[in-house]
């Protein structure tokens, strides 16, 4: 699914939410007034610590690590450019994307349970 953004005007709220969606999807925790200054930086540096507070990045580690391994399970049983494995080739781009965005490296995944093949 792709995702259309308008140019970020700095210190506007919109701008602030549009790119807020377009690295932390639909899970944006909700933001006050209060903790933000109108600075679309500051509200993403808000909307991080309630990630990690709520040990959002944690589940985001574990759900990639599990998308890792059911695409290799798809891999094996119909395929490597199979439709199947396609499609979950898609939907883990998404998660590796945000896990680019936290800082979630390889040896998170391996600990949350990812299973890569050897090459």
């Amino acid at each position: 699914m792709a995702t259309t953004m308008t140019p970020l005007q700095p210190g506007s709220e919109a701008a602030a939410q549009a790119c807020a969606f377009a690295i932390f999807g639909s899970d944006i925790p909700p933001i006050g007034p209060e903790d933000y200054s109108g600075s679309w930086r500051t509200t993403l540096h808000v909307i991080a610590e309630e990630w990690v507070g709520e040990g959002r990045t944690e589940q985001h580690a574990a759900r990639t690590a599990t998308a890792i391994n059911e695409l290799f399970a798809t891999q094996q049983q119909f395929g490597i450019g199979s439709p199947e494995a396609l499609a979950n080739g898609s939907a883990l781009q998404t998660l590796i994307e945000r896990c680019r965005h936290f800082g979630i490296t390889t040896a998170d995944l391996l600990r949350h349970g990812a299973q890569f093949p050897e090459s």
